[in-house]
């Protein structure tokens, strides 16, 4: 674990000892706007192993906002949890009292272990927050994060097997949390054969219950001959040993940082299996709170559900024709699909100029 090897503008590491928060904030880069990025409650086998994991993901957040084509930088937070209770109220105002010191530079919302009604906790103390659904606006972004990831999974499968439904793929979904469970929903509603596996029983039952699933031991997904395998609980699970051995000829998962190191990207595309980059597919969410964020600011005026749509939906920049764009280019080139697709972000972020017209960056 290397923790040298990133470059931040900013990593906050807090502890209140009234209430017990202990935490962590990254802000990988604030160029194009606030860091975003939601807030996660993880129990971590050390501080070390916090630091390693919101250091990647706030990375991937500018990756990813920047593809999406919103103006905000990356960032994220991490709650190390001790415990299987949900953080108390005190913590969550205590946490957002940690967000005003930054003075908005960054914004925060759902993630693992955290949800709505944490987030209006946390607003309760801060404005520097997302993902409230008040007012019919926004809410849970995890229902957009699995339908983009259905777009780009779909695209990627008709762009690696030319077939342009579902129907009959066989595909294995590694998680079964808010975002892997409504991918289910999409793919049952396409056809698709579906395997899943949880570390939670009760949610494999689910999922074979509500969308004819068939449930599988989670040492045994990854063995099984798939078309796709779509990775949706924690990150890192292609080590380069999966990487070679990996059965499926896609990934396209919602997971954040499925590569351990950006050299199974590179096994992966030797081996001819097509990786669906995940801060590429996984978009829909962060796009949500973005939205909410700004209409809550008095940017617009349209509902943000409505907005979304549009951003995930058959527009030319939507998340899949930005995949498939990302594609072809490293079909071309020869080389792996994460190489191309952190490229084009640097381009964005990199960019003589990044200033940018709010409502033409985020609207239709």
């Amino acid at each position: 674990m290397d923790l040298q090897n990133f470059d931040h503008e900013q990593v906050v590491i807090r502890r209140d000892d009234e209430t017990g928060l202990v935490g962590i904030i990254a802000l990988h880069s604030t160029r194009l706007g606030p860091a975003t990025g939601g807030c996660r409650r993880w129990r971590y086998v050390d501080l070390d192993a916090a630091k390693y994991d919101v250091l990647r993901l706030s990375e991937g957040m500018t990756l990813k906002n920047a593809l999406a084509g919103i103006p905000f930088g990356g960032g994220k937070s991490v709650i190390l949890a001790d415990n299987n209770q949900r953080p108390t109220a005190a913590q969550l105002q205590c946490f957002g009292t940690w967000l005003n010191d930054l003075q908005g530079r960054y914004i925060t919302a759902e993630d693992v272990g955290m949800g709505v009604a944490e987030m209006r906790l946390i607003a309760a103390a801060s404005p520097y927050v997302s993902g409230l659904g008040e007012r019919g606006i926004g809410g849970d972004p995890s229902p957009k994060t699995a339908y983009g990831v259905f777009l780009g999974l779909k695209a990627a499968v008709q762009y690696k097997l030319g077939v342009t439904q579902l129907h009959g793929v066989r595909i294995g979904v590694q998680g079964l949390g808010s975002v892997g469970m409504v991918l289910c929903h999409w793919l049952a509603r396409s056809g698709a054969e579906v395997w899943v596996t949880d570390l939670d029983a009760s949610r494999i039952a689910l999922a074979e219950q509500k969308y004819g699933a068939v449930g599988v031991a989670p040492d045994q997904l990854m063995q099984l001959e798939m078309d796709v395998f779509a990775p949706c609980a924690m990150g890192g699970i292609i080590t380069e040993q999966i990487a070679n051995e990996l059965k499926a000829v896609v990934v396209a998962g919602a997971a954040n940082n499925q590569l351990a190191t950006s050299a199974c990207g590179d096994v992966l595309a030797a081996r001819g299996i097509l990786y669906a980059p995940d801060f590429v597919i996984n978009a829909g969410g962060v796009i949500s709170v973005a939205h909410e964020y700004l209409m809550h600011q008095g940017m617009f005026a349209d509902k943000v559900d409505h907005s979304v749509e549009r951003w995930v939906g058959g527009r030319i920049d939507s998340i899949a024709h930005r995949l498939v764009d990302i594609l072809q280019i490293a079909e071309d080139e020869g080389c792996s699909t994460e190489s191309v697709a952190r490229r084009k972000a640097f381009a964005v972020i990199n960019r003589p100029s990044v200033e940018r017209d709010v409502k033409t960056a985020v609207a239709a």
